[in-house]
């Protein structure tokens, strides 16, 4: 392997650090202190074995160059790239400036002659919310000139943000090139440098890419507001939006809240407007709790919408009702899904990609990781017919979003077999009904419901709800095949 390259999404890092070798290799380092991922880092004189231009590891400076330069800098994991030392945070190094706020796609590099010709290289990006660590093995095909380096850095993080965007810094390179990254990527050296950049994972493992979100909110200032590297003014600034920019916040902290750019005063920021279906309907956002037991987190490629109904009767037994719920008992009963809908309010209990415990098809199966968990109230004095027209709702905005077929809106029964929804199964006719409103008012059926309906006019089929459902087992089409061979 003469090359690697790892994206990994800022939300997924427990922990990033410079790291001193002290004469050790990368294999008695990564071993040593356990990172996922480790990566050559900074400069050092041949000579004396320390570091040159700017390093400061955990607070201490451990280099200062006589002058600032662009370099990459972060506190706990909130890499960026900043003017260093004097805006630096908790660490910093600097190198060979690719990619700078005033260094773009395609602008003449400067860099110490040394440092040119075809070689290994390492480097680091910040594109977006992903971190990009890069590798080439010295006297490979993959070496490269800085500039290359540099415009292949740009086809590589085009594919996560703007490419004007991009901020990279080149490492120290050629023999010194190594790194060890997941899957048994590595690019080894007999070189010991003099440092490595080190990365642990959060304990779950790689979250999704995308991170829950806190809402959307509008600027409000005619001036714009400023984006800081934390929650308060002592910060340091690192971007700026202007009046009447949309930003989502990730997290809310004293007061602040963390967008894609930095920290912002919610002082300055309205509520936009929420998420709402086709019928103004909002949705309200209610989340179970980060770390309990019932919210596992993991991807969900949201591929199916699976349809239940609560099976609660009792009076107020309504989406808020099930949203305590599932944040108290339903923990220790291992049980959550996405949406609660009744017949007045859209409550969403877990963002739509992670993945939870509702179809009762175990932690791995399709539907509790592969879709989303909508829930209909049939609580006394709720009108169940509109709930279900609100659930279709619901339905075609997550169909719309996530580029769900209609076929691919499913009843809880298909994977566990529990009658559910049970209400729904059990009226004739009202599970047809219910896709058609997911089609919206006036869509045509699909072609296979149309096929069932003239089969089942012909009386060569029964059950038109199952099969226009669309899973069959095998026993089942071999018993229809049987039976239209007798009626022939």
């Amino acid at each position: 392997m003469s090359k690697c390259v790892a994206a990994i999404p800022l939300s997924a890092i427990a922990r990033l650090s410079l790291v001193e070798a002290g004469g050790r290799s990368m294999a008695q380092v990564k071993e040593a202190l356990g990172c996922d991922w480790i990566l050559n880092a900074w400069f050092y004189s041949m000579a004396t074995g320390k570091a040159v231009g700017n390093l400061k590891i955990d607070g201490a400076v451990k280099a200062e160059a006589p002058w600032n330069s662009w370099g990459m800098t972060w506190d706990a994991v909130n890499v960026r790239m900043d003017v260093v030392p004097d805006s630096g945070g908790r660490n910093y190094l600097s190198g060979v400036e690719l990619l700078t706020p005033g260094r773009g796609p395609g602008a003449a590099l400067s860099y110490d002659p040394a440092y040119g010709g075809k070689r290994g290289r390492s480097a680091m990006m910040v594109a977006g919310r992903h971190l990009i660590l890069y590798c080439s093995g010295d006297g490979t095909g993959d070496a490269k000139t800085p500039e290359g380096l540099r415009d292949e850095l740009v086809e590589i993080g085009g594919q996560y943000a703007d490419t004007a965007s991009l901020r990279a810094l080149g490492l120290d390179s050629g023999g010194s090139s190594q790194c060890d990254f997941s899957g048994g990527r590595r690019i080894t050296s007999a070189r010991r440098v003099a440092g490595y950049l080190c990365v642990w994972l959060r304990a779950a493992g790689n979250p999704p890419e995308k991170e829950e979100s806190m809402g959307k909110y509008r600027v409000t200032p005619s001036v714009g507001v400023n984006a800081r590297l934390g929650p308060g003014t002592s910060y340091g600034k690192v971007g700026a939006y202007p009046m009447g920019a949309v930003v989502e916040v990730l997290t809310i902290q004293d007061g602040w809240g963390r967008t894609a750019e930095g920290w912002v005063s919610m002082a300055y920021l309205e509520a936009a407007e929420p998420r709402a279906t086709d019928t103004g309907l909002e949705i309200q956002a209610d989340y179970i709790p980060a770390g309990r037991k019932n919210r596992p987190g993991g991807t969900n490629p949201g591929t199916y919408i699976t349809i239940h109904e609560t099976g609660n009767p009792d009076p107020g037994a309504d989406g808020l009702a099930h949203a305590a719920y599932l944040k108290g008992a339903a923990e220790d009963a291992f049980v959550s899904w996405h949406y609660t809908v009744d017949d007045r309010a859209i409550v969403q209990h877990l963002p739509d990609w992670e993945t939870a415990y509702h179809a009762g098809d175990g932690a791995d199966g399709p539907g509790n990781a592969e879709s989303i968990g909508v829930e209909i109230c049939v609580n006394a004095g709720g009108d169940f017919e509109a709930a279900k027209a609100n659930a279709a709702a619901l339905v075609r905005l997550l169909m719309a979003e996530h580029h769900i077929p209609v076929e691919n809106v499913v009843q809880h029964n298909r994977w566990s077999g529990k009658d559910c929804p049970h209400t729904i199964r059990h009226t004739e006719g009202a599970w047809e009904d219910f896709l058609a409103l997911c089609r919206g008012t006036g869509a045509p059926a699909s072609a296979l419901d149309e096929a069932v309906d003239k089969l089942a006019a012909a009386g060569l089929i029964n059950s038109p709800d199952y099969w226009k459902a669309g899973d069959y087992s095998a026993e089942n089409v071999q018993a229809l095949l049987i039976k239209w061979a007798a009626s022939l």
